[in-house]
């Protein structure tokens, strides 16, 4: 029996083959799609009608009309992609009549078209309309009863729904006035330094006979009661504890200062009605606590030699490099701050479109993370759900401020022309590898992990910017005493922490 036998046999029977078990029309057309895997981008024959509605937040709603022009080239190239690769019981590979593989895959093909077409003409609205979508669109209009009902000779309508990334309208950013905090290094500061490293080099001895102070260290035995009963985790030996860190209850502490060794004290201490051991929350338990042994801390005298103990040539050395350090650190410090007062003010001097899932999105790790750590603190539950409305309304807040934030240096990044380069990777590895001891090749391994790549990459980019609205601002030193620098260090530094993991959020969901 010839080919042309076997085909003529098929078609006249009433009994249709069955569909192969594991192949459908789209993946065979995956098969057959251009080289190294990539599927060819759709050509429309007539392009589709695209009745864009803005929705304000960056959120666009999209009515897509596309002529049955296109349906047809797209079922026809299918169709063809099938007839020539898929396997049809009854007839070699490739020799299935047309007509029937149409009838097999009407379905299944229909269906791949209506995805396909959804798929190019959301490309081609991207690339037309210039968007930046935050990620693929949600789709109506395709559904099987809306579908059942399109007659004959329609064509495809179906609604794109979807966000951009967040959009910024910059305020000035050039010439802005900026107050950097600074302070000059004395005497005293220096002093303060070289103290904090002789206290390093000290070492704790015992003391025979004297008072216990902050600082010292107390060797103490103590036993708790409550009601005229021990309880578990209430007593211990040798116990060693420094006088001033208050990781003790503060009952602890008042009772041991000014005790001698030998000596024995009593405490009542209360346990907060949060406590993490849950049998003596909101009990009060009677402490007896004798001191074993005191210890204080012998701080080496600052002489030449103690001076080249500690890496430098002699004190005067030591004074020389301890100031130029502070002065170093004092301006690094005081550049942040004005690098964050300067993003600041530009941020208020901007206009913003924030996609509300973005804001959602991020704000929700945050919540998750502040609901962590009072969970850890032993906040109870019930405390932590009534503080959510309050944490609910900060962590969106600062999601959009770091939002905000990131869309701005982004911005500001573009318009002149800031780019993050290999040489900054090599750069950086550089100085990791000096700082870490790690070969330059381990470094650069290190920084190109693509994961940690993307987080350096916006932290070069950030850096830069930031320099670059530097160089342009007019800055205004602000004299502070070292106390009020202090203050301002540290009330920064707590800020730009989280800033900066937000940054990396906000970053990581605009993706």
């Amino acid at each position: 029996m010839t080919d042309n036998d076997t085909n003529d046999t098929n078609q006249n029977t009433d009994a249709e083959p069955e569909a192969p078990a594991i192949e459908t029309a789209t993946e065979v057309a995956a098969e057959t799609s251009t080289e190294e895997g990539k599927e060819k981008e759709f050509e429309f024959v007539e392009d589709p009608v695209f009745d864009v509605e803005y929705k304000g937040d960056c959120a666009y709603e999209v009515k897509v009309t596309v002529s049955l022009a296109n349906e047809a080239k797209l079922s026809e190239d299918l169709f063809e992609e099938l007839r020539k690769d898929a396997e049809v019981p009854g007839f070699r590979r490739g020799r299935a009549p047309r007509k029937l593989i149409e009838r097999k895959f009407a379905k299944p093909v229909r269906g791949d078209v209506e995805v396909k077409l959804v798929s190019a003409a959301f490309q081609k609205l991207v690339k037309d309309k210039d968007l930046s979508p935050l990620g693929p669109p949600d789709v109506e209009g395709l559904e099987k009863e809306k579908e059942a009902l399109r007659k004959e000779g329609e064509p495809l309508v179906f609604t794109l729904k979807f966000e951009v990334r967040p959009r910024v309208e910059l305020g000035k950013y050039r010439g802005i006035e900026v107050e950097r905090p600074v302070f000059k290094v004395e005497d005293k500061d220096i002093d303060e330094a070289i103290d904090n490293i002789r206290s390093r080099f000290g070492v704790y001895e015992t003391v025979e006979d004297g008072e216990a102070r902050n600082g010292d260290q107390a060797v103490i035995d103590f036993k708790g009661a409550i009601t005229g009963e021990e309880f578990p985790g209430g007593a211990a030996n040798d116990y060693p504890y420094i006088l001033g860190t208050k990781r003790f209850f503060p009952e602890f502490e008042q009772a041991l200062l000014g005790a001698k060794p030998g000596h024995t004290v009593h405490c009542e201490v209360h346990f907060p009605d949060n406590y993490s051991a849950q049998h003596v929350r909101g009990k009060v338990a009677d402490f007896e606590i004798r001191l074993k042994e005191l210890k204080r801390r012998n701080v080496p005298e600052l002489t030449d030699n103690f001076a080249k103990q500690a890496g430098y040539e002699s004190v005067d050395d030591m004074r020389n490099k301890v100031a130029e350090r502070l002065c170093a650190s004092a301006s690094t410090e005081g550049n942040s701050i004005a690098e964050e007062r300067a993003l600041k003010a530009i941020v208020e001097s901007s206009t913003f479109e924030i996609p509300k899932s973005l804001v959602t999105r991020i704000a929700h790790g945050m919540i998750e993370d502040r609901v962590q750590e009072l969970a850890r603190a032993r906040v109870p539950a019930t405390d932590i759900e009534q503080r959510m409305p309050e944490i609910r309304a900060k962590a969106e807040q600062r999601a959009t401020n770091s939002i905000k934030s990131w869309t701005a240096l982004q911005e500001i990044a573009e318009a002149e022309g800031i780019e993050v380069t290999n040489q900054d990777f090599e750069q950086e590895a550089q100085a990791l590898s000096q700082r870490s001891g790690a070969t330059l090749d381990a470094a650069a391994q290190y920084l190109g992990e693509e994961e940690r790549r993307d987080s350096y990459a916006m932290r070069f980019l950030q850096a830069k910017t930031l320099r670059a609205i530097m160089s342009h601002a007019n800055i205004v030193d602000k004299q502070l005493t070292p106390e009020e620098f202090k203050k301002e260090v540290e009330a920064d530094s707590s800020e730009e922490a989280g800033k900066a993991e937000e940054a990396g959020k906000a970053e990581e969901a605009g993706h």
